[in-house]
């Protein structure tokens, strides 16, 4: 008789091939909203920086600059918010990879030492991570470089602001470097609190699942004509 298909490895592979489709899928859209703004902000830049030595009409000059500036930070804080959700969204599917690896790993316990990348069973070697912190890592990370960008913009703006107010260099120069740390601080914060609300999320789901102990025996075939059948 011909062997029975081994159902449980084939959704599994299915499974697997349909996280990593999808996590490519995810990658590939934050890194292109990255790209727009960065694209963006370097074209409105240039456009600031031909307008402020151009020539033109200081008043006129002074108002494109606002606009544009306020443009590329609302653009900014939007596309800051989306990037964290994929980055979340990015976790959950690093979690899932790593649960139908676990389940290959337990079919096939003579392979499992030799898995190099994490499981549920196991951390593995390679961690992630670099060090110096959950700021660290937020700051490196695409959210955390237009959070910079949109933090410059917030500390540029309030200093020019307080400058025009009609306060000392010092005193404005004080004022942009404080909202610049507020505006980090308060954008780093809201990234490490959406991560860590996603951890607990995905460790509550995971702690709810069973999770056997024992390897996941592969289905056996029924014995061909002529094989002893063991007892």
């Amino acid at each position: 008789m011909a062997e029975e298909p081994d159902v449980g490895l084939t959704v599994a592979l299915a499974e697997y091939e349909h996280l990593r489709e999808a996590r490519r899928g995810n990658n590939d859209e934050s890194s292109a909203r990255f790209n727009f703004f960065l694209v963006l902000a370097t074209a409105a830049t240039a456009v600031a920086g031909g307008l402020i030595t151009g020539g033109g009409s200081g008043a006129a000059a002074v108002a494109a600059v606002i606009g544009l500036g306020g443009l590329v930070l609302l653009l900014g804080l939007t596309v800051f918010v989306r990037l964290v959700e994929f980055r979340a969204r990015n976790r959950l599917y690093a979690v899932a990879i790593d649960s139908v690896r676990t389940y290959l790993a337990r079919r096939a316990p003579d392979v499992a030492p030799y898995m190099i990348m994490p499981t549920l069973d196991a951390p593995g070697v390679y961690q992630g991570r670099p060090p110096g912190g959950g700021w660290v890592y937020g700051t490196i990370s695409l959210a955390g470089t237009v959070c910079l960008i949109n933090s410059a913009l917030i500390g540029v703006g309030t200093g020019v602001a307080v400058r025009h107010a009609g306060a000392v260099t010092w005193v404005a120069l004080t004022a942009g470097l404080l909202a610049l740390a507020v505006a980090v601080s308060l954008q780093v914060g809201y990234l490490n609190l959406r991560s860590r609300a996603a951890r607990r999320r995905i460790q509550a789901d995971l702690d709810a699942r069973p999770r056997p102990a024992d390897p996941v025996p592969a289905p056996r075939s029924d014995p061909r004509p002529g094989e002893a059948v063991d007892r």
